[in-house]
């Protein structure tokens, strides 16, 4: 369980104006996974402060849900929900996507079989900086799913009012994408300014995310390695 750290520094304006127009933060986590699917809002900060900390600790659970959409807006809500250490395996078993968490799952990685006729969503959750768990997005769950969390994070300033577990495949604004493997002490600090945006140069583990840029392809990681690893299982699984 790792604590992480983001500290935002801002000037008098840009502070006046996202407070005159109620913007808030939005952060969502990448992931590794051998399903398809799509991102959610995970962590929301309503307060902006000159000096804006933010921090969350890296804990896990698996979560499945009935009701499978991926269109953008809706909110995943999860149907179960455990809490697990990296190297589970959630056993799903019933319909309604009730299951079984075990060790023995792949080495840094969290895997949910369905062993059920019917077809579910599925993912992980992480604490936000409430310590709440929220999905970091939703996949099909067929068979076999695999997932690994990546530390990339993206952050948006946004007047538009959102949900945890919102899905959202665009990006919300100018936004920009942090790398906490480089981080220091799982801490980062950058600045954000309303009319330059955010201060990534010299920054190498910043990277600048365009308004509606899609976020499939920098959130959901599709890994053939995963991919095949997730085949194996479940044949091994299944015997």
């Amino acid at each position: 369980m790792e604590q992480h750290k983001l500290t935002i520094d801002m000037n008098e304006a840009t502070i006046e104006q996202l407070r005159d127009h109620h913007f808030a933060l939005f952060g969502l986590h990448a992931v590794a996974t051998s399903a398809s699917g799509a991102p959610t809002i995970w962590l929301s900060v309503h307060y902006i402060e000159r000096h804006l900390e933010v921090s969350w600790q890296e804990t896990y659970s698996m979560f499945t849900t009935r009701n499978i959409t991926m269109a953008p807006s809706t909110k995943v809500v999860a149907t179960h929900n455990y809490p697990a250490p990296l190297g589970s395996v959630l056993t799903v078993a019933g319909n309604d996507g009730a299951g079984i968490v075990t060790p023995g799952g792949p080495a840094g990685h969290m895997e949910i079989d369905n062993t059920g006729r019917m077809e579910l969503g599925a993912g992980l959750c992480i604490h936000d900086t409430h310590g709440m768990y929220q999905p970091i997005g939703i996949f099909d769950l067929i068979d076999v799913d695999l997932f690994q969390p990546v530390q990339k994070m993206a952050f948006f300033f946004s007047p538009i009012p959102h949900m945890a577990g919102e899905v959202v495949t665009r990006s919300l604004g100018p936004g920009v994408l942090l790398d906490y493997s480089m981080a220091r002490n799982h801490a980062l600090s950058i600045e954000y300014d309303l009319h330059h945006g955010w201060s990534v140069e010299n920054r190498p583990y910043a990277k600048a995310i365009a308004a509606n840029e899609p976020l499939n392809p920098t959130l959901i990681v599709r890994s053939t390695a995963l991919q095949a690893l997730a085949m194996q299982r479940q044949r091994t699984t299944s015997r």
